[in-house]
């Protein structure tokens, strides 16, 4: 495994993430990304380490709680765009 740079056009797995304060004030996330190969010693892993306002913290985990809540429901038609 490498920690080069991601091909933005290629899928990223989260391997590992970690969460914490920063100053009292902001929430602090580190996210590490790998890419999926089929050869796993050219994988390469990225860690992002990311600052945010107590309000966006919870924006992102209510977020991934919801999308979480919708895979246990199935599979269902959505035309929702980003």
């Amino acid at each position: 495994m490498t920690h080069d740079t991601l091909d933005n056009d290629k899928i990223t797995a989260l391997t590992r993430f970690s969460v914490g304060t920063l100053d009292e004030c902001e929430a602090m996330m580190v996210l590490e990304v790998a890419s999926i190969e089929d050869d796993p010693s050219s994988t390469i892993c990225i860690q992002i380490p990311m600052a945010m306002t107590p309000f966006m913290a919870q924006s992102l985990g209510n977020a991934l709680l919801t999308a979480a809540e919708a895979l246990k429901m199935g599979a269902c038609v959505s035309h929702l765009k980003n």
